[in-house]
């Protein structure tokens, strides 16, 4: 049985009172209690060591980050001409890419004129192909204009040993 106790103003213990002939014994001390013991004692020196190397990890982790933030002027200097040197590449290619594109179209351009013209030469050469006639015009010429086929003397034929150029040093002979 127990009590609790109160009396002006004072609080007591709770007691227990054990009636009967049987007296409890008093918890012994296990077998393995220094085992525990030292159980928990290097449980507790390796939660000891474990958050002192987090501490030490965080504090270099910040320590690196502040040199990494730092900048001196050797490096901004190289950062500066690595960062002009590639705008002068991308303006540099972008202008051939456009000067390409130009000259693509100027290409373009050229090849359509030509096609138009030979077209057209064509439809001309045609159109005078098909408006004359080659009898009427040999008929005419011996006919009227008293022309005639040329005789076996009067063929002269020159031969050129260099096909490249020929040069003339006199007049052609009638």
């Amino acid at each position: 049985m127990s009590e609790t106790r109160r009396s002006q103003g004072r609080q007591y213990q709770n007691v227990t009172y054990i009636s009967g002939n049987t007296v409890r014994y008093a918890d012994a001390m296990p077998d393995n209690w220094e085992q525990q013991q030292q159980e928990q004692r290097q449980s507790r020196e390796a939660d000891l060591r474990r958050s002192r190397q987090q501490r030490e990890h965080r504090a270099n982790v910040r320590r690196n980050q502040n040199r990494a933030l730092i900048m001196n002027r050797g490096y901004v200097a190289f950062l500066s001409f690595a960062v002009i040197v590639t705008c002068i590449t991308a303006v540099g290619y972008i202008k051939l890419q456009s000067d390409i594109t130009i000259h693509l179209d100027n290409i373009a351009a050229l090849e359509t004129t030509v096609n138009n013209l030979r077209a057209d030469n064509d439809a001309t050469y045609k159109r005078l192909a098909t408006s004359v006639r080659v009898e009427e015009v040999r008929d005419r010429a011996i006919n009227d204009l008293g022309m005639t086929f040329p005789r076996e003397d009067q063929i002269v034929y020159y031969r050129i040993n260099n096909t490249d150029y020929m040069t003339q040093y006199g007049e052609i002979p009638n």
